[in-house]
């Protein structure tokens, strides 16, 4: 979509400080799509996720809470990759593990002995989840911690805010290498039935979920619309308070539109909760930047313009 329509190519370059010094990034799309840092191509723009960390915040968070799962999943993953470069390699390994995977249960599903086929991925599976599900689970715990104070705040202690990751899986945090493999092995194997009439896993953690309550009572069907953006406000800015606590750095933040869609108070505590930070924010009306000290840059019919 950056690709201008009539032309072929478009090239990201930014320059930037991370870890002490100076660094150059370049994204270039068009054919085949290219990543350098300090002149070395990357495998993928992933790999800058630990070397520049971002937060964005767009309309479509605001629906985090009322939204199903699958957003709350990408919440998590998303903050998680910039703290583990790995994650996002793990990530991509068990979305084509459940690919391969649902091809051979619908092959088991046609031809029983086939089972054995099932083996490989069955450990590929296995391993992922462990280490998905340990990186997911803490992370979740961290980031509910940070998140309840924040949204104390923002509803004036009115509700009492708390968030826990919910997995289709069990994994004691005291079990670990060969012990963690065999209790999700065990788990599968009592899925596998399912999974064959399903032609699917039906359990991993591309099934779970991170569960949000106020006053005890999920706030995805009892909270109202207000509360359900307090707490996906509380939640981003968590997001940037852990990413700053556990890199060291302040995180840079891209507000995409988002201001528009909060009303006076919440907005209030957007901006107050980001004071200090370097901030790109995007708006059709520039009378809600009134009071911050900013530049602009305006952009007409696709071209910047004084």
């Amino acid at each position: 979509e950056l690709i201008r329509f009539g032309c072929q190519n478009a090239r990201l370059e930014m320059t930037f400080e991370s870890g002490g010094r100076s660094q150059n990034a370049v994204i270039k799309l068009g054919g085949k799509k290219t990543v350098q840092l300090n002149d070395i191509t990357l495998k993928s723009a992933s790999e800058l996720a630990g070397v520049f960390p971002a937060v964005v915040f767009s309309p479509d968070h605001l629906s985090l809470v009322k939204e199903g799962p699958s957003l709350r999943r990408r919440f998590l993953d998303d903050a998680i990759c910039q703290l583990y470069p790995r994650y996002a390699r793990y990530l991509s390994d068990y979305a084509r593990v459940l690919t391969q995977r649902a091809a051979v249960l619908e092959e088991v599903w046609r031809s029983p002995s086939a089972v054995y086929l099932l083996e490989v991925w069955d450990e590929h599976f296995i391993k992922l989840n462990r280490a998905l599900l340990r990186l997911r689970r803490r992370f979740a715990q961290r980031i509910a911690e940070a998140a309840t104070p924040i949204y104390a705040g923002i509803s004036g202690e009115k509700e009492i805010f708390s968030a826990e990751y919910i997995s289709t899986l069990t994994l004691p945090e005291e079990l670990s290498g060969p012990e963690a493999d065999e209790h999700l092995r065990k788990q599968l194997l009592e899925a596998r039935e399912e999974d064959v009439r399903m032609h699917a896993s039906t359990i991993g953690v591309h099934r779970d979920d991170l569960e949000i309550r106020l006053n005890g009572n999920l706030a995805r069907s009892f909270g109202s619309q207000g509360q359900q953006r307090s707490c996906a406000l509380a939640l981003k800015l968590a997001e940037c308070r852990l990413l700053e606590e556990l890199t060291g750095e302040r995180p840079i933040i891209l507000l995409d539109d988002v201001l528009s869609e909060l009303d006076a108070g919440r907005r209030e505590w957007l901006l107050g909760g980001i004071g200090g930070s370097q901030v790109f924010l995007t708006c059709c009306d520039p009378a809600g930047l009134e009071g911050l000290e900013h530049g602009q840059v305006h952009i007409h019919d696709g071209c910047l313009v004084d």
